[in-house]
């Protein structure tokens, strides 16, 4: 197993809560993520679909 492949992550700390994002988009700068999102969207990125559908349905209930 090699190590110097890894995936870059971000931990933040809500109150006891720790949440760990496994990512590359955590080395980019908002704008470069934003592009990304945006290309990624009109692409039509299956999972960014089904991501956005979750956020969606948790503001709705």
């Amino acid at each position: 197993m090699s190590f110097n492949n890894e995936i870059p992550k971000k931990v933040h700390k809500y109150g006891n809560t720790t949440v760990i994002i496994h990512s590359p988009l955590v080395l980019m700068t908002p704008e470069e993520r934003k592009q990304w999102f945006d290309e990624e969207w009109k692409k039509g990125n299956p999972i960014l679909k089904q991501i956005a559908e979750a956020v969606e349905d948790c503001y709705r209930k």
